[in-house]
């Protein structure tokens, strides 16, 4: 039943979807960038593998569809403005997302023709709102903060504070430029808004041009990450530039600390790429690079390995080659849930219009796109070990508490044994001897403090109605055998010291009774005359 639920939204997705008539011309060297895993932007790029036809197409890709082909992405033509007011006709660009998925920025430079032949590159900056679709402005920034075309650039947007890092983008591509684009959103000027300052980058970032790298926020390690790319350290002043040096490793730069660290990786790492895409997944706890070109001599070929990076173990993986045929550089890429996405791009001889998914948990190249979201493949494979843990300590916490239940029950039964010790200490002690009333104080308003005691050992169960105030302990109350006697005192009142003892109020004369002389003037006399009376 499931299949058939799932073959039938294909039918319908892949029948009514108009991607086939919206699907972006081929390019390589675009600008992109994904909002919430949701959709996929892609704007301008090489149309050519050579030459500078530029185009400024801007497409979208729908991410939430619940599956679909490859030969039929969901893609939507989008607005492209014009003039001032248009999307760049450009390529070798970068795109930012700004203030929590509602706007997009165009990062990208034009070549300017000088005197004797010499180029020099203009840095601009569009904004366009995804709210209200449109384009605001093309604002070119200042000559010392720049995004040179010369070489693919990459920057990064910090999500809490919208500062926008650019490696390489400030004076001679010698240290990077920071700009805070959160501004920009209430006006159409950047510039008498835009705080752009400079940060210095670690050697040997900083010896020469920096180019060909990929730069991501990750959300996980709140930094943000560069893998790959090349360096070029200039000889002696007017000798040929040396060969670009690749780096094969991941620098990171943390804000909060100003800082850059070369990050200590374990397993086999994608190697000397340059071109290549990167991206995050699984909420930043995975890193994903694909394609790019390495280096044969002078030659840059491309590649087509998937490496994924744990960000908690800092471990690579690899995953399975792509087939030969969609080896490519310069790409654009994205991750929904489980999907990584990859379109476009160069293989060194054409570029390349389709679209390749690589299923993350799966481990497999697909031609279906299947939304399933939230299912890291990592954590997965941890299940296991996840519900054996969590039943290791339901069965831990059961034992803890039988344990505490065994102890208390324990402790009262020793507790009742203690008590039928002592009542049975006390009644051999009262056995040994009869009781003598006589000899007792018998004052009801003073406690007893004399007993005298005599004759046969008695029954312990039963107690003189006379001698109830005698046995009034815990332990004789706690006894099995012993059963309290009942009293009905009425409206009697009693003696606070024993509760069950009425107390005998002191004799007085009845008002208007003569006694005769004859009668004895104590009191017991005189009591007696008037109950005859």
């Amino acid at each position: 039943m499931l299949h058939a639920i799932v073959a039938l939204l294909f039918i319908l997705t892949t029948v009514l979807s108009p991607a086939s008539a919206d699907a972006p011309i081929p390019v390589h060297s675009m600008a992109y960038a994904t909002v919430d895993e949701k959709t996929f932007y892609i704007q301008g790029g090489n149309p050519d593998e050579t030459g500078s036809n530029l185009s400024n197409q801007f497409y979208a890709l729908d991410l939430t569809q619940p599956t679909w082909d490859t030969s039929s992405p969901p893609w939507r033509v989008l607005v492209t403005g014009a003039g001032a007011r248009g999307a760049p006709k450009t390529s070798n660009h970068f795109m930012t997302v700004s203030e929590g998925g509602r706007f997009l920025v165009v990062w990208y430079a034009n070549w300017l023709q000088g005197q004797g032949g010499r180029n020099s590159v203009a840095s601009w900056a569009s904004k366009y709102s995804i709210f209200t679709a449109q384009w605001f402005w093309q604002q070119e920034m200042s000559d010392a903060y720049h995004v040179d075309a010369r070489v693919v650039r990459s920057g990064a947007t910090d999500p809490a504070t919208n500062l926008l890092y650019i490696p390489g983008g400030y004076q001679n591509e010698s240290s990077m430029a920071i700009y805070d684009i959160s501004p920009v959103i209430a006006t159409t000027n950047l510039m008498s808004v835009v705080v752009a300052s400079s940060g210095p980058m670690a050697t040997p970032l900083a010896n020469g041009p920096f180019s060909g790298f990929s730069a991501v926020w990750s959300d996980y390690r709140n930094s943000m990450l560069i893998y790959g790319g090349t360096y070029s350290v200039d000889n002696a002043v007017g000798a040929a530039q040396q060969q670009p040096v690749f780096a094969d490793r991941i620098v990171e730069y943390k804000p909060l600390q100003g800082s850059w660290t070369t990050v200590e990786t374990k397993g086999k790492s994608p190697g000397n790429l340059t071109r290549h895409c990167m991206v995050q997944a699984y909420g930043g706890r995975n890193l994903i690079v694909f394609g790019g070109s390495s280096s044969a001599g002078p030659t840059l070929v491309p590649q087509g390995d998937i490496y994924i990076l744990d960000l908690v173990s800092m471990e690579w993986t690899q995953g399975k080659q792509a087939d030969p045929s969609e080896f490519r550089a310069r790409m654009a890429c994205t991750v929904a849930g489980d999907n990584f996405i990859a379109w476009g791009g160069s293989n060194n001889m054409k570029t390349l219009d389709s679209t390749i998914i690589y299923d993350l948990s799966s481990k497999q190249w697909t031609n279906t796109f299947i939304l399933k979201r939230a299912s890291n493949p990592e954590a997965a494979s941890h299940t296991g070990a996840i519900i054996g843990g969590c039943a290791a300590a339901v069965v831990v916490a059961g034992a803890a508490i039988g344990f505490v239940v065994y102890r208390h029950r324990k402790q009262r039964s020793l507790q009742g044994q203690t008590s039928r010790q002592k009542f049975q200490l006390q009644e051999q002690e009262v056995n040994k001897h009869g009781y003598d009333l006589d000899t007792a104080r018998r004052n009801p308003h003073e406690p007893i403090d004399t007993l005298t005691v005599k004759g046969e050992p008695r029954n312990p169960v039963f107690i003189p109605s006379n001698m109830e105030h005698l046995f009034t302990s815990t332990y004789q109350a706690r006894h099995p055998e012993y059963i309290p006697p009942v009293h009905f005192q009425g409206h009697r009142r009693t003696d606070p010291q024993y509760s069950n003892v009425p107390l005998q109020e002191p004799w007085r004369k009845p008002q208007g009774l003569a006694i005769p002389e004859h009668i004895n003037e104590d009191e017991a006399s005189q009591q007696q005359w008037v109950l005859q009376q």
